[in-house]
């Protein structure tokens, strides 16, 4: 019986660790394209999703050109979030707001879930 217990716990744990669905991703989405929509000023975005309980980090990425120039993107935010789950379980999301012009133009959310 007790074994039982243990291996019941054991993949409730396991299920509940992963990615997750994308109602899930699209409401995360929604939430923060409420506070910082496409088209508002990439400069304030970071404090809008602060109060979701998100902290930003400013990026930037290089990459080479098709001439073979290593070039800069264009700076961007990471925004993570991690929340307690279950008993072992952390559910972090990220989201990474793109910018041109100095306004947001899009965004990229990831959600999962790690046990340990």
């Amino acid at each position: 019986m007790t074994r039982a217990i243990g291996v019941i716990a054991t993949l409730m744990t396991l299920s509940a660790c992963g990615y997750a669905s994308s109602d899930e991703i699209d409401a995360e989405s929604a939430a923060i394209l409420s506070l910082a929509p496409v088209g508002s000023a990439f400069k304030s975005a970071a404090a809008a999703l602060s109060a979701l309980g998100y902290a930003c980090n400013a990026g930037r990425r290089e990459f080479v050109d098709a001439k073979g120039a290593a070039r800069e993107t264009e700076p961007h935010l990471v925004c993570e979030r991690e929340t307690s789950e279950w008993l072992i379980c952390t559910r972090r999301t990220r989201a990474i707001l793109i910018q041109q012009n100095g306004l947001v133009s899009n965004i990229l959310v990831n959600v999962g879930r790690f046990c340990t």
